[in-house]
């Protein structure tokens, strides 16, 4: 692999990490409880995330993950956003070149958000998208993935957002496949298997068609202690940014 490798280069910063965290004094008798949360749209992700979150005392990172990793690539936030949303790499290519001025790549959008993701996970947290659940698969890490088919996604985002059932099962489909494209696009040179359809690289996958959010919540907090996370309080709380 070159000196460039994405992988490589998430390796040599989990490694550093780690060294840091066993020096640092007074580190947490526990190692940090860590969620990532993967979501269709519509299936009722970030209601649960934010519920899991309470349930747990624990800071949720959504938005702020894309923030942190703009400010370490002194980049602004709405650039890395829209990079973050477009379907295929090369388009991203074109816009963050034309966005920034550099005749870079996504290399520099993947490293932050590697080095952003690696930064809030020192502490307890639930982590929402960005592909966190793969950039943490070396870092013990329960990794949620929140799904639903596309008819139950669409009427609820069609009540939500008082759109006809049409147009929101069209919303649902184009937002879940940017979603996989983003993911494929970042990650497909680092690893095996990307796709969100990849069971593998998921500790639970849980249908929320007929679950709701506050009656999903209990059965994560059981997979989390049946995985043997411990879900005492938290002794140290995650950094603000």
């Amino acid at each position: 692999m070159s000196g460039n490798d994405p992988y490589t280069f998430l390796k040599t910063l989990i490694a550093t990490e780690e060294a840091h965290a066993q020096a640092r004094p007074g580190k947490p008798s526990r190692p940090p409880l860590i969620v990532t949360v993967s979501r269709d749209y519509g299936a009722g992700g970030d209601e649960i995330a934010h519920q899991l979150a309470e349930k747990l005392s624990v800071p949720l990172y959504d938005r702020e993950i894309l923030e942190l990793a703009a400010r370490k690539a002194k980049v602004d936030p709405l650039h890395f956003a829209e990079i973050g949303d477009c379907r295929s790499s090369s388009v991203s290519n074109f816009i963050f070149s034309l966005l920034t001025g550099s005749a870079g790549n996504l290399e520099i959008y993947r490293r932050a958000l590697f080095e952003s993701v690696l930064e809030l996970a020192q502490r307890d947290c639930v982590l929402v998208g960005r592909g966190a659940h793969l950039i943490l698969s070396g870092k013990r890490t329960f990794r949620l993935r929140i799904v639903g088919s596309r008819l139950i996604c669409a009427k609820r985002v069609a009540q939500e957002n008082g759109l006809p059932l049409e147009a929101a099962e069209r919303k649902v489909y184009e937002i879940n496949n940017k979603r996989h494209k983003s993911i494929e696009n970042l990650f497909k040179d680092s690893y095996e298997h990307c796709s969100l359809n990849y069971a593998k690289n998921f500790d639970l996958i849980l249908n929320t068609d007929r679950i709701a959010a506050e009656k999903a919540v209990p059965i994560i907090l059981l997979a989390l202690q049946q995985t043997g996370f411990d879900l005492s309080k938290p002794a140290a709380r995650a950094p603000s940014h």
